[in-house]
Protein backbone atom coordinates (compact mmCIF):
# COMPACT_ATOMS: atom_id res chain seq x y z
CA UNK A 1 0.00 0.00 0.00
CA UNK A 2 2.60 2.51 1.07
CA UNK A 3 4.38 2.59 -2.27
CA UNK A 4 6.14 5.91 -1.71
CA UNK A 5 7.57 4.89 1.66
CA UNK A 6 8.70 1.48 0.37
CA UNK A 7 10.29 2.95 -2.73
CA UNK A 8 12.45 5.45 -0.93
CA UNK A 9 13.29 2.95 1.82
CA UNK A 10 14.75 0.68 -0.85
CA UNK A 11 16.99 3.45 -2.15
CA UNK A 12 15.14 3.89 -5.43
CA UNK A 13 14.46 7.60 -5.08
CA UNK A 14 17.73 9.44 -5.33
CA UNK A 15 17.90 13.17 -4.88
CA UNK A 16 18.88 13.71 -8.48
CA UNK A 17 17.82 11.43 -11.29
CA UNK A 18 14.87 11.72 -13.59
CA UNK A 19 13.06 14.32 -11.55
CA UNK A 20 15.75 16.95 -11.87
CA UNK A 21 15.77 17.63 -8.14
CA UNK A 22 18.47 20.08 -7.17
CA UNK A 23 20.13 21.37 -4.04
CA UNK A 24 19.05 24.95 -3.33
CA UNK A 25 21.57 27.73 -3.59
CA UNK A 26 19.88 30.23 -1.33
CA UNK A 27 17.26 30.53 1.38
CA UNK A 28 16.76 34.29 1.09
CA UNK A 29 13.34 34.06 -0.55
CA UNK A 30 11.74 31.89 2.13
CA UNK A 31 8.65 33.56 3.55
CA UNK A 32 8.86 34.55 7.23
CA UNK A 33 7.23 31.95 9.46
CA UNK A 34 4.37 33.25 11.56
CA UNK A 35 0.95 31.98 12.59
CA UNK A 36 -2.48 33.23 13.61
CA UNK A 37 -3.64 33.25 17.20
CA UNK A 38 -6.23 30.62 18.07
CA UNK A 39 -7.48 31.12 21.59
CA UNK A 40 -9.85 28.57 23.18
CA UNK A 41 -13.25 28.93 21.55
CA UNK A 42 -11.99 30.75 18.45
CA UNK A 43 -11.59 27.59 16.35
CA UNK A 44 -9.53 29.44 13.75
CA UNK A 45 -7.01 26.69 12.94
CA UNK A 46 -8.78 25.95 9.62
CA UNK A 47 -8.28 29.60 8.62
CA UNK A 48 -4.62 29.51 9.63
CA UNK A 49 -4.08 26.46 7.42
CA UNK A 50 -5.79 28.03 4.40
CA UNK A 51 -3.76 31.23 4.85
CA UNK A 52 -0.48 29.36 5.22
CA UNK A 53 -1.09 27.59 1.91
CA UNK A 54 -1.47 30.94 0.16
CA UNK A 55 1.39 32.60 2.01
CA UNK A 56 3.90 29.84 1.27
CA UNK A 57 3.12 29.86 -2.44
CA UNK A 58 5.68 32.34 -3.81
CA UNK A 59 3.66 32.81 -7.00
CA UNK A 60 0.58 33.88 -5.06
CA UNK A 61 2.36 35.95 -2.43
CA UNK A 62 4.29 38.06 -4.94
CA UNK A 63 1.33 38.51 -7.29
CA UNK A 64 -1.01 39.52 -4.46
CA UNK A 65 1.53 42.03 -3.18
CA UNK A 66 1.40 43.84 -6.54
CA UNK A 67 -2.37 44.38 -6.41
CA UNK A 68 -3.23 47.91 -5.29
CA UNK A 69 -6.87 48.54 -6.25
CA UNK A 70 -9.99 46.56 -5.49
CA UNK A 71 -13.72 46.72 -4.87
CA UNK A 72 -13.81 47.47 -1.14
CA UNK A 73 -16.60 46.11 1.08
CA UNK A 74 -15.49 48.08 4.16
CA UNK A 75 -15.77 46.05 7.39
CA UNK A 76 -16.60 42.87 5.47
CA UNK A 77 -13.78 43.30 2.96
CA UNK A 78 -11.79 40.08 2.76
CA UNK A 79 -9.28 41.69 0.38
CA UNK A 80 -8.40 44.40 2.92
CA UNK A 81 -8.13 41.82 5.69
CA UNK A 82 -5.82 39.65 3.58
CA UNK A 83 -3.64 42.64 2.69
CA UNK A 84 -3.35 43.52 6.36
CA UNK A 85 -2.51 40.02 7.57
CA UNK A 86 0.03 39.41 4.80
CA UNK A 87 1.73 42.73 5.60
CA UNK A 88 1.99 41.55 9.20
CA UNK A 89 3.33 38.19 8.03
CA UNK A 90 6.08 40.05 6.20
CA UNK A 91 6.97 42.92 8.50
CA UNK A 92 5.68 42.27 12.03
CA UNK A 93 8.18 41.28 14.71
CA UNK A 94 5.46 39.24 16.42
CA UNK A 95 5.29 35.50 15.76
CA UNK A 96 1.62 35.30 16.79
CA UNK A 97 -0.75 37.50 14.78
CA UNK A 98 -4.42 38.32 15.44
CA UNK A 99 -6.98 36.75 13.13
CA UNK A 100 -9.96 38.85 14.26
CA UNK A 101 -10.26 41.13 11.20
CA UNK A 102 -10.13 38.33 8.63
CA UNK A 103 -12.33 36.01 10.69
CA UNK A 104 -14.91 38.78 11.08
CA UNK A 105 -14.84 39.66 7.36
CA UNK A 106 -15.35 35.99 6.47
CA UNK A 107 -18.26 35.65 8.88
CA UNK A 108 -20.02 38.76 7.53
CA UNK A 109 -19.43 37.81 3.90
CA UNK A 110 -20.83 34.30 4.32
CA UNK A 111 -23.49 35.07 6.92
CA UNK A 112 -26.38 34.13 4.61
CA UNK A 113 -24.80 30.72 3.93
CA UNK A 114 -23.93 30.29 7.63
CA UNK A 115 -20.35 29.40 6.72
CA UNK A 116 -17.12 30.44 8.45
CA UNK A 117 -18.99 31.95 11.38
CA UNK A 118 -17.19 33.23 14.47
CA UNK A 119 -16.21 30.54 16.95
CA UNK A 120 -17.29 27.66 14.70
CA UNK A 121 -14.86 25.16 13.17
CA UNK A 122 -15.01 24.93 9.38
CA UNK A 123 -13.27 23.24 6.46
CA UNK A 124 -9.79 24.44 5.44
CA UNK A 125 -10.10 23.34 1.80
CA UNK A 126 -13.42 25.12 1.35
CA UNK A 127 -12.03 28.19 3.11
CA UNK A 128 -9.03 28.17 0.76
CA UNK A 129 -11.29 27.92 -2.30
CA UNK A 130 -13.65 30.64 -1.08
CA UNK A 131 -10.76 32.99 -0.31
CA UNK A 132 -9.67 32.63 -3.94
CA UNK A 133 -13.19 33.36 -5.18
CA UNK A 134 -13.48 36.43 -2.97
CA UNK A 135 -10.18 37.75 -4.31
CA UNK A 136 -11.65 37.33 -7.79
CA UNK A 137 -14.75 39.25 -6.68
CA UNK A 138 -12.72 42.13 -5.26
CA UNK A 139 -10.36 42.64 -8.20
CA UNK A 140 -12.22 41.56 -11.33
CA UNK A 141 -14.91 43.47 -13.18
CA UNK A 142 -16.33 40.16 -14.39
CA UNK A 143 -18.85 38.92 -11.86
CA UNK A 144 -19.05 35.38 -13.24
CA UNK A 145 -16.50 32.97 -11.83
CA UNK A 146 -16.35 30.67 -14.87
CA UNK A 147 -15.38 33.12 -17.62
CA UNK A 148 -12.92 35.55 -16.04
CA UNK A 149 -10.15 36.57 -18.45
CA UNK A 150 -8.72 39.50 -16.47
CA UNK A 151 -4.93 39.31 -16.62
CA UNK A 152 -4.56 40.55 -13.06
CA UNK A 153 -7.02 38.02 -11.58
CA UNK A 154 -4.70 35.79 -9.57
CA UNK A 155 -7.24 32.99 -8.93
CA UNK A 156 -8.05 32.49 -12.61
CA UNK A 157 -4.58 33.21 -14.01
CA UNK A 158 -2.60 31.15 -11.49
CA UNK A 159 -4.94 28.54 -9.98
CA UNK A 160 -7.81 27.88 -12.40
CA UNK A 161 -7.89 24.51 -14.14
CA UNK A 162 -9.84 24.68 -17.41
CA UNK A 163 -11.31 21.28 -18.21
CA UNK A 164 -13.93 19.64 -20.34
CA UNK A 165 -15.61 16.31 -19.75
CA UNK A 166 -17.17 14.00 -22.30
CA UNK A 167 -18.40 10.43 -22.69
CA UNK A 168 -17.34 8.48 -25.79
CA UNK A 169 -18.79 5.02 -26.43
CA UNK A 170 -16.32 2.54 -27.90
CA UNK A 171 -19.15 0.22 -28.95
CA UNK A 172 -21.42 2.47 -31.01
CA UNK A 173 -19.19 5.54 -31.40
CA UNK A 174 -21.69 7.94 -29.83
CA UNK A 175 -20.33 10.85 -27.81
CA UNK A 176 -21.84 13.41 -25.49
CA UNK A 177 -21.42 17.14 -25.99
CA UNK A 178 -18.19 18.33 -24.34
CA UNK A 179 -18.92 20.17 -21.10
CA UNK A 180 -16.34 22.86 -20.28
CA UNK A 181 -15.83 24.01 -16.69
CA UNK A 182 -13.28 25.59 -14.37
CA UNK A 183 -11.93 24.22 -11.08
CA UNK A 184 -9.84 25.96 -8.44
CA UNK A 185 -9.48 22.73 -6.44
CA UNK A 186 -9.67 19.20 -7.83
CA UNK A 187 -11.31 16.95 -5.23
CA UNK A 188 -10.56 13.23 -4.97
CA UNK A 189 -11.90 10.59 -2.57
CA UNK A 190 -9.27 9.23 -0.17
CA UNK A 191 -10.92 5.80 -0.32
CA UNK A 192 -10.60 5.76 -4.10
CA UNK A 193 -7.00 6.96 -3.80
CA UNK A 194 -6.03 4.09 -1.48
CA UNK A 195 -7.94 1.46 -3.48
CA UNK A 196 -6.25 2.54 -6.69
CA UNK A 197 -2.82 2.54 -5.03
CA UNK A 198 -3.33 -1.13 -4.10
CA UNK A 199 -4.44 -2.03 -7.63
CA UNK A 200 -1.51 -0.24 -9.21
CA UNK A 201 0.96 -2.03 -6.93
CA UNK A 202 -0.49 -5.38 -7.94
CA UNK A 203 0.33 -4.63 -11.60
CA UNK A 204 3.89 -3.36 -11.14
CA UNK A 205 7.14 -4.97 -10.15
CA UNK A 206 8.45 -1.81 -8.53
CA UNK A 207 6.62 1.36 -7.48
CA UNK A 208 8.04 4.72 -8.49
CA UNK A 209 7.38 8.28 -7.26
CA UNK A 210 6.05 9.37 -10.64
CA UNK A 211 3.09 7.03 -10.14
CA UNK A 212 1.34 9.87 -8.30
CA UNK A 213 -0.13 11.52 -11.39
CA UNK A 214 -1.50 8.23 -12.72
CA UNK A 215 -2.80 7.39 -9.26
CA UNK A 216 -4.74 10.67 -9.05
CA UNK A 217 -6.19 10.18 -12.53
CA UNK A 218 -7.35 6.64 -11.77
CA UNK A 219 -8.78 7.60 -8.38
CA UNK A 220 -10.59 10.58 -9.89
CA UNK A 221 -12.35 8.36 -12.44
CA UNK A 222 -13.50 5.68 -10.01
CA UNK A 223 -17.27 5.33 -9.79
CA UNK A 224 -17.97 8.22 -12.17
CA UNK A 225 -20.09 6.35 -14.73
CA UNK A 226 -22.72 7.43 -17.24
CA UNK A 227 -25.03 5.65 -19.67
CA UNK A 228 -24.13 5.76 -23.37
CA UNK A 229 -25.47 8.98 -25.00
CA UNK A 230 -27.28 6.86 -27.62
CA UNK A 231 -28.60 4.44 -24.97
CA UNK A 232 -26.94 1.44 -26.58
CA UNK A 233 -26.65 -0.20 -23.17
CA UNK A 234 -22.99 0.53 -22.46
CA UNK A 235 -21.94 2.19 -19.20
CA UNK A 236 -19.12 4.67 -19.75
CA UNK A 237 -16.52 6.44 -17.68
CA UNK A 238 -16.41 10.20 -18.05
CA UNK A 239 -13.30 11.45 -19.80
CA UNK A 240 -11.89 14.70 -18.41
CA UNK A 241 -9.23 16.67 -20.23
CA UNK A 242 -7.17 19.53 -18.79
CA UNK A 243 -6.96 22.29 -21.40
CA UNK A 244 -4.44 24.59 -19.73
CA UNK A 245 -1.29 24.41 -17.61
CA UNK A 246 -2.04 26.27 -14.36
CA UNK A 247 0.92 27.53 -12.39
CA UNK A 248 -0.56 26.13 -9.18
CA UNK A 249 -2.50 22.86 -9.01
CA UNK A 250 -4.64 22.42 -5.88
CA UNK A 251 -5.89 18.97 -4.95
CA UNK A 252 -8.48 18.45 -2.22
CA UNK A 253 -8.71 14.99 -0.68
CA UNK A 254 -12.22 14.14 0.50
CA UNK A 255 -12.63 11.85 3.49
CA UNK A 256 -15.60 9.50 3.56
CA UNK A 257 -15.72 9.54 7.35
CA UNK A 258 -14.90 11.92 10.19
CA UNK A 259 -12.95 9.08 11.80
CA UNK A 260 -11.23 7.42 8.86
CA UNK A 261 -8.65 4.68 9.41
CA UNK A 262 -6.91 5.51 6.12
CA UNK A 263 -4.81 8.41 7.41
CA UNK A 264 -1.44 6.65 7.28
CA UNK A 265 -2.16 5.02 3.92
CA UNK A 266 -3.18 8.36 2.41
CA UNK A 267 -0.04 10.10 3.66
CA UNK A 268 2.17 7.37 2.19
CA UNK A 269 0.24 7.50 -1.09
CA UNK A 270 1.06 11.16 -1.63
CA UNK A 271 3.86 11.83 -4.08
CA UNK A 272 5.81 15.08 -4.13
CA UNK A 273 5.85 15.24 -7.93
CA UNK A 274 2.82 15.35 -10.24
CA UNK A 275 3.39 15.01 -13.98
CA UNK A 276 0.59 16.83 -15.76
CA UNK A 277 1.58 14.84 -18.84
CA UNK A 278 -0.77 12.19 -17.44
CA UNK A 279 -3.51 14.65 -18.42
CA UNK A 280 -1.95 17.05 -20.90
CA UNK A 281 1.53 18.28 -21.83
CA UNK A 282 4.78 17.47 -20.08
CA UNK A 283 4.82 19.96 -17.21
CA UNK A 284 5.63 18.83 -13.72
CA UNK A 285 4.26 20.16 -10.43
CA UNK A 286 6.03 19.76 -7.09
CA UNK A 287 4.12 19.55 -3.84
CA UNK A 288 4.29 22.74 -1.79
CA UNK A 289 1.91 22.48 1.13
CA UNK A 290 -0.68 20.33 2.83
CA UNK A 291 -3.08 21.20 5.66
CA UNK A 292 -4.82 18.40 7.54
CA UNK A 293 -6.83 18.00 10.73
CA UNK A 294 -5.83 15.89 13.70
CA UNK A 295 -8.14 15.56 16.71
CA UNK A 296 -10.44 18.24 15.28
CA UNK A 297 -7.46 20.57 14.91
CA UNK A 298 -5.80 21.61 11.66
CA UNK A 299 -2.07 21.15 11.14
CA UNK A 300 -0.28 22.75 8.21
CA UNK A 301 2.61 20.98 6.49
CA UNK A 302 4.75 22.90 4.01
CA UNK A 303 7.64 21.71 1.89
CA UNK A 304 9.66 24.84 1.21
CA UNK A 305 10.41 24.98 -2.54
CA UNK A 306 13.54 27.10 -1.97
CA UNK A 307 15.31 24.96 0.62
CA UNK A 308 15.62 21.44 1.95
CA UNK A 309 13.11 21.89 4.76
CA UNK A 310 9.63 20.92 5.75
CA UNK A 311 7.65 23.26 7.99
CA UNK A 312 4.85 22.13 10.30
CA UNK A 313 2.44 24.51 12.02
CA UNK A 314 0.06 23.64 14.83
CA UNK A 315 -1.74 26.94 15.28
CA UNK A 316 1.23 29.22 15.97
CA UNK A 317 3.74 26.51 16.91
CA UNK A 318 6.42 26.14 14.25
CA UNK A 319 8.71 23.17 13.72
CA UNK A 320 11.17 22.66 10.88
CA UNK A 321 12.60 19.40 9.58
CA UNK A 322 15.64 19.39 7.33
CA UNK A 323 17.00 16.85 4.89
CA UNK A 324 14.32 16.92 2.21
CA UNK A 325 14.96 17.16 -1.51
CA UNK A 326 13.60 20.34 -3.04
CA UNK A 327 13.05 21.09 -6.69
CA UNK A 328 13.00 24.23 -8.78
CA UNK A 329 9.36 23.95 -9.85
CA UNK A 330 7.81 25.73 -12.78
CA UNK A 331 4.52 25.10 -11.07
CA UNK A 332 3.45 24.11 -7.59
CA UNK A 333 0.95 21.70 -6.18
CA UNK A 334 -0.91 22.21 -2.92
CA UNK A 335 -2.65 19.16 -1.48
CA UNK A 336 -5.46 20.02 0.90
CA UNK A 337 -6.41 17.33 3.39
CA UNK A 338 -9.15 17.36 6.00
CA UNK A 339 -9.28 14.51 8.52
CA UNK A 340 -10.69 14.22 12.00
CA UNK A 341 -9.07 11.34 13.84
Amino acid sequence: MSWKRNYFASGGGAAGGAHGLVTPRTMTSIAPSKGLSNEPGQNSCFLNSALQVLWHLDIFRRSFRQLTTHKCMEDSCIFCALKSIFAQFQFSSERVLPSDALRSALAKTFQDEQRFQLGIMDDAAECFENLLMRIHFHISAESREDICTAKHCIPHQKFAMTLFEQCVCSSCGASSDPLPFIQMVHYISTTSLCNQAVRMLECREKPTPDMFGELLRNASNMGDLRNCPSNCGEVLRIRRVLMNSPEIVSIGLVWDSDHSDLAEDVIHSLGTCLRLGDVRGSNTAHISSSPLTININYVFLCKQPKCMQAVRYTDVTLKQKSGLCAGDPGMLMSVILGLRL
